[in-house]
């Protein structure tokens, strides 16, 4: 990943033109770490051998901060970044940054914070790195953290329990845990999330960020609780958790109550990922950047596995802890960022179209079984499963999903094992489903079967079916060649009971038609197919099936 990443990044930073650069960087890259965007200009660029050096500097920023961070790209192994503080015509002294790069390359944040209040001044900033691979600015802003609640214990008097109910048809994702990605420990003392109640479930991504190995995820997650907590001075990554582009879900903050897992449903800690709104809001940060607008380094679409997992968290989250799918959230919603992005942003309804659909299904397994569906000499397809374990099927539910339409071919309380199915009629790919049912209307899928039905290039009159019969049959045929059919039902004295004119059908595909026995008696029926082409007679084949009352 990473060559194919430095590549594109390599034709982007060459793409841009360093001289006279400016760019209004109120953009989302740290839209998580910042209060407030600033733009920056080059002002100044130096070389020395191998070394370069650009100084960027912002207007006068007249809100009062505490703190600078700064986002960029470049494709050099490692970068310094430095900044001062300009009042008027004096400078102060220059501080280093403490910088973290991506586990992926390609994207660097630097930034600081103090105790000392800046307020009317502008900010210089020095970028020192391989003069070969200038950096291109992807975002810059100032924070004030004295207001931050974070890391300081909050009064609870909760309305209702906020631990979460244990029970639930939701299983969550696998977590991999803070002690699995190492993280630091957390600063001071994590208060609790619900205070007094959960609000919210909102969607970030983790821009410039990406991983999709479980190495680089392990490293990625690190990277972010070292952004956060050396940079912007939090207690600790802002996430309650992080999700990678292999699906994989990582522990953000850690639990109040000492769990080591979801399913323990834990105490949540308060997060600090959305600012002047984080109490009872749970966020999840997928990583990769995917907002196009920001340029090439953006554009990552979300995997499906990522948002799989999405859903899943999500319905568990909603399940347990009891906030409607309804309350998922954007970033964006709550303050003036890209977060969490175009691409992601626009999937948010059907992200809780989803959750609620799993919160009916569940995930939480009904049964396991086999599903095999197979061609018939007679033109049918023959569906067969076998139930290998039953947690409380109530129902079995078989859907043809065939030329773009689905549709049940069998529903009942019994399992007879196998189904024939005459509802496909033309050459082509065929799915089958096998759903099972259980209490309260959910639904699962058990499993699929995939099948190429094919037609053989000969004329054929199957065999009706159900045969012997109580009242109604179908009769169904195949033509080889397109013509004109007369379809006729004799009793065992040859008398013609019914005679239907077909008209003209096409070849290549399977016909049926249904025909009402109930007025006959118990007996010996024939069924005739008379198939007339542009030459004359092309076909006609009789059988008989049995009626019993």
């Amino acid at each position: 990943m990473r060559s194919k990443f430095r590549s594109v990044r390599f034709l982007l930073v060459f793409l841009v033109s360093v001289a006279g650069f400016t760019r209004d960087v109120t953009a989302q890259a740290v839209s998580d770490l910042i209060d407030s965007g600033a733009e920056l200009s080059l002002t100044m660029t130096e070389t020395t051998g191998k070394t370069s050096s650009q100084q960027f500097t912002t207007a006068v920023i007249d809100r009062p901060f505490t703190g600078i961070a700064l986002q960029l790209g470049s494709l050099a192994e490692q970068l310094n970044m430095q900044a001062r503080f300009v009042s008027g015509s004096e400078s102060g002294d220059w501080i280093d940054l403490h910088v973290v790069a991506s586990a992926t390359g390609g994207t660097f944040t630097g930034g600081f914070h103090g105790l000392e209040v800046f307020e009317g001044v502008r900010v210089e900033v020095r970028v020192t790195g391989d003069s070969a691979v200038p950096p291109e600015i992807h975002g810059f802003g100032v924070f004030d953290n004295r207001a931050d609640t974070d890391g300081v214990a909050l009064p609870v008097e909760p309305l209702r329990s906020v631990k979460g109910n244990k029970s639930g048809t939701i299983i969550p994702p696998p977590l991999i845990t803070r002690a699995e990605w190492g993280a630091e420990a957390f600063i001071g003392t994590p208060s609790r999330l619900a205070n007094p109640d959960f609000r919210f479930m909102t969607f970030h991504h983790a821009a410039g960020y990406s991983a999709e190995t479980l190495e680089e995820g392990l490293a990625q997650v690190y990277a972010i609780q070292d952004l956060h907590q050396n940079v912007r001075g939090w207690s600790d990554i802002g996430y309650q958790f992080v999700i990678d582009r292999a699906g994989r879900l990582y522990q953000g903050r850690p639990f109040l109550d000492g769990s080591t897992s979801l399913s323990q449903v834990p105490e949540l800690a308060l997060g600090a990922h959305v600012g002047g709104a984080n109490s009872g809001n749970i966020g999840v940060s997928m990583l990769g950047c995917y907002h196009p607008p920001e340029g090439s380094f953006c554009e990552q679409e979300p995997t499906q596995a990522s948002i799989d997992t999405y859903v899943t968290l999500f319905a568990f989250l909603s399940e347990r802890y009891g906030i409607e799918p309804t309350l998922i959230r954007g970033h964006r919603d709550f303050s003036s960022t890209a977060c969490p992005g175009n691409n992601n942003y626009a999937l948010l309804p059907q992200v809780i179209n989803d959750v609620e659909d799993l919160l009916i299904t569940g995930n939480e397994a009904l049964g396991v079984a086999e599903l095999t569906a197979e061609n018939t000499d007679d033109g049918l397809v023959q569906i067969s499963w076998s139930t290998l374990e039953d947690f409380g099927i109530e129902m079995y539910r078989v859907e043809r999903d065939y030329l773009g339409q689905k549709s049940y071919i069998y529903e009942s309380t019994e399992s007879p094992g196998t189904v024939a199915d005459d509802g496909v009629t033309r050459e082509g790919p065929v799915t089958y489903n096998l759903y099972a049912v259980g209490s309260g209307g959910r639904e699962q899928l058990l499993d699929s079967a995939e099948l190429e039905f094919e037609i053989g290039a000969s004329y054929t009159l199957a065999e009706v079916f159900p045969n012997p019969t109580g009242s109604d049959v179908r009769i169904r045929y195949k033509l080889r060649h397109d013509g004109y059919v007369l379809l006729s039902v004799y009793d065992a004295g040859g008398r013609e009971l019914v005679s239907r004119d077909m008209g003209y059908e096409r070849a290549d595909r399977w016909y049926s038609t249904q025909l009402d026995m109930s007025p006959y008696a118990s007996g010996i029926y024939y069924y005739r197919v008379v198939v007339e082409g542009f030459a004359g007679i092309d076909f006609d084949k009789t059988r008989s099936f049995a009626l019993i009352r």
